[in-house]
């Protein structure tokens, strides 16, 4: 049995990350890693680093003929992901067609409804799955006795059943990054000293315990927390740097700090072995202390990101379900700024119920935290709607995401707001505010970054219109952009 797994040309996101960089995808590369250690003959292809267009995919699939195709799937890029699956039955009918990632996940039955040429769909953890897969089809098996899988039989959409998660992460391999060409990852950090390290990202564990609304992460993962023991997680940063020149690693976990006597022993591991390396994690500020951030630092802490999500305390607790004060934003900024790492918080515009005065201080929180620390950077975007969330359920109540949409259909994008060019064909969620006061949210928070839409990124955007309602969105931000552009010609007369 020949296994191929495939990134879709689009990648992971839209403009993730800076021109020709990008993270090697870690969920594939697992996947891959178990599958060449049952003697699997696998091969994976991350088109988008490869820059592949679709003749370079159906040689790729030719030359390798495989058995079975994998194909990761986020909602970003999930129009690429059902390309593909049609190109490969294209090229040969018997080639069994796997989705897997989060979307598909999420979005199953829609997923089986709509896209026929999409045999199966693995949900959530797949290595175990992936396995027993290849070898039920190699036996020629019933693959209801997969769990985990959802697929056709007799006319029908069949459930094979949930599959246990994997408890002992340590009992799997290191992501087979030997199978993709590292390389052109470009994976660079700029860190304060102004040099580009050589980065690796590593994901130390599974789960979420906590509410966001927005957030799919505990249906895919559970809400009980699993991790790589501290062992595990040093052994692997020693590999990186090793094998790969590492100078910089990524926790790219959802909480890194979960169990804060975990992260000690991980500081307390690197700081003895003397790993000289930098890293920048994702924090839950209301279960960090100072003496955990000290070590941190001690060992390699850089950037330290955070969610606040919402400048307002009604929006913040009762709709995206951070339960702290704003006290703990501005006491993280003060330690990162007495230990000399650089915060980055993570906000959101058009939280549902949102009123427009309650918007504005999210704006007013930047310049807070800001002014405590100068250094302190933002993340912000406008509120995207994902399968499977509590938002997706709001979001269909209030017709937001109207009647009868099918996140399989392209052409119902056309029913929602979207913008394709910068997070691909994601449901944006407008309640109360106007698409004018998003935009001009949008632009204050770039005004922050002393960084303006470039020219470039605004003729992708223009490219990418398909529906009246994109053109009004664009409208809207287009005049934003003219008033900013006109108050700046007017402050230097």
């Amino acid at each position: 049995m020949r296994f191929q797994l495939f990134v879709p040309p689009q990648g992971y996101v839209a403009q993730r990350w800076e021109e020709g960089a990008s993270m090697p995808p870690l969920g594939v590369l697992s996947l891959a890693a178990v599958l060449e250690k049952k003697g699997v003959d696998v091969e994976v292809v991350p088109a988008d680093i490869l820059g592949y267009r679709w003749e370079d995919i159906e040689k790729r699939i030719r030359d390798f003929k495989p058995g079975i195709i994998g194909i990761t799937t986020t909602t970003e890029n999930r129009f690429d992901s059902f390309k593909l699956a049609a190109l490969a039955k294209k090229i040969n009918p018997e080639i069994m067609t796997v989705l897997g990632g989060p979307h598909v996940s999420m979005a199953k039955e829609d997923t089986l409804k709509h896209i026929d040429d999409a045999d199966i769909v693995v949900i959530g953890e797949g290595e175990r799955t992936v396995i027993e897969l290849a070898e039920a089809v190699e036996a020629g098996d019933d693959l209801e006795r997969v769990k985990g899988l959802m697929f056709r039989k007799n006319g029908s959409i069949v459930f094979s059943g949930a599959r246990e998660r994997i408890e002992d992460l340590d009992t799997l391999p290191y992501p087979a990054r030997h199978l993709v060409p590292i390389d052109k990852y470009n994976f660079f950090i700029r860190t304060k000293d102004g040099r580009k390290r050589k980065a690796q990202n590593v994901i130390t564990s599974r789960g979420c315990p906590f509410n966001c609304y927005f957030c799919a992460t505990p249906a895919n993962w559970g809400r009980k927390m699993r991790g790589h023991s501290p062992e595990r997680v040093v052994r692997e940063i020693e590999y990186l740097k090793d094998r790969y020149g590492a100078e910089f690693i990524w926790f790219y976990d959802d909480t890194f700090n979960y169990d804060p006597k975990r992260v000690h022993k991980i500081m307390d591991l690197i700081l003895e072995r003397d790993l000289d390396i930098e890293f920048c994690n994702e924090f839950r500020i209301d279960v960090v202390d100072r003496p955990l951030l000290e070590k941190m630092t001690a060992a390699g802490l850089t950037w330290g990101h955070f969610g606040i999500e919402a400048g307002n305390p009604r929006v913040r607790k009762e709709i995206v379900k951070k339960e702290f004060d704003i006290e703990k934003a501005c006491q993280f900024v003060r330690w990162a700024k007495e230990l000399g790492f650089v915060p980055n918080a993570f906000l959101i515009f058009s939280n549902d119920t949102e009123t427009w005065d309650e918007a504005q201080e999210t704006i007013e929180v930047m310049e807070k935290l800001r002014s405590m620390n100068p250094e302190t950077e933002f993340s912000a975007s406008i509120l995207h709607v994902y399968p499977g969330t509590p938002l997706e359920t709001i979001a269909r109540r209030k017709g937001i995401i109207p009647e009868g949409f099918s996140w399989s259909e392209k052409k119902d994008m056309r029913k929602v707001y979207v913008l394709p060019s910068g997070q691909g064909y994601v449901p944006l969620f407008k309640d109360r505010l106007s698409w004018f006061q998003i935009a001009r949210l949008v632009m204050m928070w770039s005004l922050s970054k002393k960084k303006i839409v470039s020219g470039s990124k605004i003729k992708t955007a223009l490219r990418t219109i398909s529906s009246f309602k994109d053109i009004f969105v664009y409208f809207a931000f287009s005049v934003e952009y003219v008033k900013y552009k006109v108050k700046k010609l007017f402050s230097r007369l």
